[in-house]
């Protein structure tokens, strides 16, 4: 097993300061680094994607070119010719003060096509499912509610009803087109009637956004998409096609090793209304369908198993009693990273065909990121507090980014 150093991305919407957990948990990973109470933290990646990539802690080698070297990744031996391997997911600690943009991902095959076509905007030919842990209380806005929902809502308030008018699909599209201005003077309008005249949750949102937004069409996207507030525990995820942005909250997230992203409205960034049309499948289902539940590893107390409908992750959130004298977690054959949000422990690591020879042995504690190669068999012993921890893995093989470039990130 290798400790990681990992990046942390301080786009606008993040939280600040040590109100950030991405900030706190950072920071205890490296006792050298200090927050800045003004600066925004809003996301910790922790993979090998050339956006963010992880750097092992004792040499500063780049993750992917230790897999490449080391073929620790065991299912990449016919790329041994390759300098960077990649991992097919990234996982992500995330801390949102405000909304993040209304967006969706392409498929891989949409992908392709976009990347080809516009290069700078779309640098990945891969597509990017999401899954979210909430950490916290965490609100999102997720998928098209059901018909008869968005019918009552344009009937309820006359202002959406206004900008939508009668053929109200057609109207959506149009609401979302590269010819119809978001900033017009009609939605400005509809939003001013909306302000301060409605106070269910989900107008507080809205009401909040078009504070954040002023005179954005997004701001009325919660009453046509569902609002989903998730307690802290609860899992959602979503494909590819699926209209989403996340509002507030902190979250463990996983999504596939791309940074693809097609934005609507809600942000100062690149919007491709074209592309978002292309490629929205406007499926409408209530939020139940999203959620994902745990399942319990009957042969791993403690251990609990987050599977959507993806192969490019799956998550294990593993919790450890106080005063355990020891744990074991499951044996991979594939590559996977763990972060510790909690706790302390000794984790001992060996080879799973035998069963006695310990490969490594280290003390461990929050904010510690580490990447474990497959077949390993991983022991927490010594658990004075109770331990909380996270570990992404997949048996599938990572997207190539060989001819990619960098992309500089933007605020906001």
């Amino acid at each position: 097993m290798q400790r990681l150093e990992c990046h942390v991305k301080k786009y606008n919407w993040g939280k600040r300061g040590t109100e950030s957990e991405v900030a706190r948990l950072f920071a205890a990973g490296h006792k050298n680094f200090v927050v800045d109470e003004e600066e925004t933290y809003a996301e910790l990646w922790m993979g090998t994607h050339p956006d963010g990539p992880a750097m092992l802690s004792n040499s500063g080698t780049r993750l992917s070119s230790f897999i490449a070297k080391s073929h620790s990744a065991g299912y990449l031996s016919n790329n041994n010719w390759k300098e960077d391997i990649h991992l097919p997911f990234i996982m992500k600690v995330m801390s949102i003060a405000r909304s993040l943009s209304l967006q969706v991902h392409p498929t891989k095959e949409q992908a392709v096509r976009l990347h080809e076509r516009d290069p700078i905007h779309y640098p990945d030919r891969h597509h990017k499912p999401e899954l979210a842990y909430a950490l916290t209380q965490f609100e999102l806005l997720c998928g098209f509610r059901p018909a008869d929902e968005i019918l009552a809502n344009i009937e309820a308030f006359p202002p959406l009803r206004y900008v939508m008018d009668s053929h109200n699909c057609e109207n959506l599209r149009d609401a979302l087109d590269k010819e119809k201005n978001p900033y017009s003077l009609k939605c400005r309008q509809a939003l001013a009637a909306l302000r301060g005249c409605l106070t269910e949750a989900t107008v507080e949102v809205i009401q909040k956004m078009s504070v954040d937004f002023p005179g954005d069409v997004g701001v009325f996207s919660p009453l046509i998409l569902n609002h989903m507030i998730l307690k802290p525990g609860e899992c959602c995820y979503y494909a590819a096609e699926e209209l989403h942005a996340y509002l507030s909250g902190e979250c463990v997230e996983c999504v596939g090793c791309s940074n693809n992203t097609i934005r609507a409205a809600m942000t100062p960034k690149f919007i491709d209304r074209d592309a978002l049309c292309e490629v929205l499948n406007y499926r409408m289902t209530p939020p139940e369908d999203y959620l994902v539940p745990a399942t319990p590893l009957a042969d791993y107390p403690g251990v609990d198993e987050y599977s959507p409908d993806c192969k490019d992750f799956q998550l294990h959130r593993i919790r450890v009693p106080s005063n355990t004298s020891q744990a074991f977690l499951p044996v991979l054959d594939c590559a996977s990273i763990m972060v510790i949000v909690e706790g302390s422990a000794e984790l001992e690591e060996g080879q799973s065909s035998v069963r006695l020879k310990t490969l490594d042995c280290r003390d461990i504690s929050r904010g510690d990121i580490i990447y474990i190669p497959p077949g390993r068999r991983l022991r927490f012993t010594r658990c004075t507090e109770q331990l909380e921890a996270f570990r992404t893995f997949s048996y599938e093989i990572g997207p190539d980014h060989e001819n990619r470039k960098v992309v500089k990130a933007q605020l906001g």
